[in-house]
């Protein structure tokens, strides 16, 4: 049955929607390069976000969480299915209603159905974990920020009909999307790793855990902050969101030490070590960015090249941080398997990622600096979109080679 939670078809089906996602960012830099009039680029880029976090992003970590953090028994509960099928349905179904109605009745009806599925989902979950420990602790807490950012979802709405897209507009969607990435997906995957490091049997401090966890608590709620420095603020703001980016940074040097250890008492084989390194820089870098994000000059060159260096922040978190330890954790648990072209898909993931981001943040110097920009840079771009596109259509179609779909 293709809702049995234990099977691989949850993390396929997620990884078939990321690579969906894949194509549609694929046709927006076809359309950067070669403009087509009647291209409807906020319907396609509204489903390239949707079904990226939604549906790749969300779906394969309560997976995982489930298959680790859960047992089989309760796995099995009729309610995680009904609830499975009905996010299976959603979020398919955004891929047709975004590209073409845009963010309109359908696709808020599909976006509310999802959330609803969801949040029982996440408070069944809170209530099936038993075990005590700072992975749990880290999973518990994304799953609040996850029915934290949900909010948001609720309450555009609202202004959208009171006020238009005012600031508050869009401070509702950055907290929508402040409270996904670092509460839900950064809490979530980290107490994953935590949890896969137990089960290795590599001995970790709990001190050192426990304090990795309370920094980066601490600094979650008021790192808001930093998303809603483009408008009109006090400049206390700037204070809160500096003071958290402080509290993020001392919790990656208790995660880098927590790392080094591990990396001296495991087995892992070359290909995970690259991705669990990659994305952990990944992740560090992202933590440097939002401390220089904290100052004013910063923010307002930001702005004035956001889709360098905006969007290259958020193809840092979604693809070199997310997708790259999402992969690794696929790995250890034996859902995904990298055999010979697999491997060579996931160099290829790697190489692209690294070289658009390094296209993205070099643009953007370059026109911060009016200095002249590289040539063929929507080009460039799009040759390694399509190569995005091509390394993980190499990674989904090994997975049936040796084992497979379970039934």
């Amino acid at each position: 049955m293709i809702l049995k939670l234990n099977s691989k078809f949850i993390f396929l089906y997620a990884f078939a929607l990321f690579i969906i996602a894949a194509v549609y960012g694929f046709l927006i830099r076809w359309n950067f390069t070669f403009p087509v009039g009647s291209f409807p680029y906020k319907n396609i880029l509204q489903s390239h976000s949707h079904v990226a976090f939604l549906g790749w992003g969300y779906l394969a970590v309560i997976g995982v969480i489930l298959k680790l953090f859960t047992s089989v028994k309760l796995q099995k509960h009729q309610l995680y299915k009904f609830c499975f099928l009905i996010i299976y349905t959603t979020a398919t179904g955004m891929l047709i209603s975004f590209p073409i109605g845009g963010y309109k009745v359908f696709s808020i009806v599909l976006l509310s159905v999802f959330g609803i599925a969801t949040y029982v989902v996440s408070f069944k979950i809170l209530k099936d974990i038993k075990e005590q420990s700072v992975a749990t602790k880290l999973v518990k807490f994304g799953i609040y920020y996850y029915l934290l950012s949900s909010l948001a979802t609720w309450f555009i709405a609202v202004v959208m009909v009171t006020q238009g897209k005012t600031d508050l507009y869009y401070n509702t969607i950055y907290f929508y999307l402040h409270f996904l990435y670092n509460g839900f997906f950064v809490f979530a995957l980290f107490g994953i790793l935590f949890k896969l490091i137990e089960n290795e049997g590599i001995q970790i401090s709990k001190k050192t855990q426990n304090a990795f966890f309370v920094y980066l608590n601490s600094a979650c709620i008021p790192a808001y902050a930093l998303s809603i420095l483009w408008s009109d603020v006090h400049v206390i703001f700037y204070v809160i969101g500096f003071a958290a980016s402080i509290l993020q940074l001392i919790s990656l040097l208790y995660l880098l030490n927590i790392l080094k250890l591990i990396f001296k008492n495991n087995r892992w084989n070359f290909i995970l070590r690259i991705l669990l390194k990659f994305s952990v820089i990944a992740y560090a870098l992202k933590i440097i960015i939002q401390v220089f994000s904290s100052f004013p000059y910063f923010v307002e060159k930001s702005l004035a090249l956001k889709p360098y260096f905006i969007i290259g922040y958020l193809h840092l978190f979604t693809l070199a941080f997310m997708s790259a330890l999402l992969f690794f954790i696929l790995n250890q648990l034996k859902i995904f398997n990298f055999y010979k072209f697999s491997k060579v898909g996931i160099y290829v993931f790697l190489c692209t990622v690294f070289c658009t981001e390094l296209l993205f943040f070099i643009q953007g110097f370059l026109l911060l600096l009016k200095l002249n920009p590289l040539p063929h840079y929507n080009l460039w771009v799009l040759f390694f979109s399509g190569l995005l596109v091509m390394s993980l259509v190499v990674i989904f179609i090994q997975q049936f080679k040796r084992s497979k779909l379970e039934n």
